[in-house]
């Protein structure tokens, strides 16, 4: 079977991440650990945010997948949230690093494609024009990223009540008419 060395690096970037300093992860330093060349790092990523950025995209395109399988849009949710407190550890390290900005972008740009997914699949009768699909999602989703990074640290987390608390939230949004102006 190949080495799917996007894989590989990824995984040596996040094990980095849950040893040390975030900002001090250099390339020089990923290369060392995956023992591959730096023309090989370049051949896969452009540098450590798009490193990051990568390993945070397909992260949320596998709880996507799972989350479609489920049966209700609260479920998909709890994944999220519980997967979201079991990363915390190494979440907070790059929350503290100057990736910090990078970081939240792009877990907010997946959680957006998160959610349009969930609405596709446990809302496929949410009609609305795209401009205003396009609000709701670029809201929705920076919030649900600061909900994540609030209340995933929090050791009294209950995922299936913040779960439903969310859904709540989404489904009376989704319910009320949006009004031309």
């Amino acid at each position: 079977m190949p080495i799917d060395m996007k894989l590989v690096i990824a995984g040596q970037f996040k094990e980095l991440v849950r040893r040390g300093n975030v900002d001090k992860i250099t390339v020089t330093a990923l290369i060392e650990e995956c023992h591959i060349s730096r023309q090989t790092f370049y051949y896969h990523f452009q540098d450590i945010n798009d490193v990051m950025e990568w390993s945070v995209r397909r992260e949320t395109e596998q709880l996507l997948r799972q989350s479609l399988e489920l049966p209700q849009l609260r479920c998909g949710l709890e994944l999220l949230i519980a997967h979201t407190a079991g990363q915390f550890d190494m979440l907070h390290k790059l929350l503290c690093s100057h990736r910090r900005q990078r970081f939240t972008d792009a877990l907010t740009a997946c959680v957006r494609v998160f959610l349009n997914g969930l609405l596709e699949r446990f809302m496929p009768n949410f009609a609305v024009n795209q401009p205003d699909r396009e609000v709701f999602l670029d809201y929705n989703s920076r919030a649900l990223t600061g909900v994540l990074l609030d209340y995933g640290g929090r050791r009294e987390l209950d995922a299936a009540r913040l779960s439903a608390q969310l859904e709540r939230i989404l489904l009376r949004q989704l319910a009320e008419p949006l009004e031309e102006m």
